[in-house]
């Protein structure tokens, strides 16, 4: 590996602050009048999801939960109703159980220390060291996924993913500005997302291509090294669509702990890996098939084969109209989606 000191950390300041302060793209989370909470939530949104597709989600959870208090005062199904669509429902959770800590312990007001805020649930060193640059303005090393590739090409890392993960902390570390951390980590994730992307960077305009070595040697799109990725299980399972004579449907609600934790769903026969074997909650005399669906969970792949059967009644609590429907995983939505109209 090179070393670290053959990039003049002031000069790469100024460079890189200097191409920010230029132009980069607005988000109602970077205005002037954002606020810790707004900042939190925005991080929370984006693991594992696009600033495009964010955008939307967060505007109609701000509207429903306008700060951190009426947030924590909230049912968790009223919480897991506004995350629909974003996935990984554990976020929702844990932004649930973060508020309600932040108010209980914290006289609702975020620490301002990247230290005290690792202590909040939820908040790993990546979240902590965002917050406390770009919320607080505080000193942080902040390394996201856009980072990681940033620095694994400036210094050309040979280590593969995520074995390297340490060594490109260390490297970031020596970059980032402690007069300007807000503006810094801005900067540097926004270079990774805009300019050094992961399969066609755009290096004639990148503001400190003149130090990055893979750009030296033309291998830009090698960087960051990655282990291969091993083959995930596939599964196969079945879900029924039962319905009464005017239209509601059967729902049960899944355990308040484990995947998808408190979200909604139609009955089913055990669609998680080594689950065990389930059957129908009620009597189903004629069962119809309705197709199947397949969806891809981080660890396995489903395969989710329908059926429909009309019974004369659902008990009370379980049952549901159409348009007014509780939470749902993106799973049962696409199932349920699929199902009614096949049937």
């Amino acid at each position: 590996m090179s070393q670290p000191n053959h990039i003049p950390s002031q000069q790469f300041q100024t460079a890189l602050l200097g191409w920010y302060a230029r132009g980069h793209r607005a988000m109602p989370w970077r205005d002037e009048n954002a606020t810790p909470y707004h900042i939190w939530l925005a991080e929370v949104m984006l693991q594992q999801t696009t600033v495009t597709a964010v955008i939307p989600y967060y505007q109609r959870f701000l509207h429903r939960f306008p700060t951190l208090q009426s947030l924590a005062e909230a049912p968790i199904d009223d919480v897991l109703h506004h995350w629909q669509g974003l996935g990984y429902y554990r976020r929702a959770h844990m932004l649930h159980k973060c508020a309600q800590t932040i108010l209980r312990d914290h006289n609702g007001h975020f620490p301002t220390t990247e230290s005290e805020l690792l202590n909040l649930p939820g908040l790993g060193p990546y979240t902590a060291a965002v917050l406390a640059a770009t919320a607080f303005n505080t000193a942080a090393n902040v390394v996201d996924g856009n980072v990681e590739r940033v620095i694994s090409r400036l210094y050309r890392i040979e280590q593969q993913l995520p074995a390297a993960r340490n060594t490109l902390r260390t490297l970031a570390g020596h970059l980032a500005s402690p007069t300007e951390p807000r503006l810094y980590a801005n900067a540097i994730m926004e270079l990774g997302s805009q300019v050094c992307t992961p399969t066609s960077p755009q290096c004639l305009i990148c503001p400190v291509a003149q130090w990055c070595q893979a750009n030296q040697h033309g291998d830009q799109t090698s960087y960051p090294r990655k282990a291969p990725k091993k083959q995930i299980p596939h599964h196969t399972a079945t879900a029924w669509l039962i319905t009464d004579p005017s239209g509601q449907l059967y729902l049960q609600q899944r355990p308040a702990t484990g995947l998808l934790a408190s979200l909604y769903e139609l009955p089913h026969s055990g669609w998680e890996p080594k689950s065990e074997p389930q059957h129908a909650p009620l009597a189903l005399d004629t069962q119809t098939e309705c197709g199947s669906i397949s969806h891809t969970f981080s660890h396995f792949k489903l395969t989710l084969n329908l059926l429909h059967t009309e019974v004369p009644e659902i008990p009370a609590s379980n049952r549901y109209a159409p348009d007014n429907l509780p939470a749902l995983s993106t799973l049962m939505r696409k199932a349920l989606t699929h199902a009614l109209a096949h049937i």
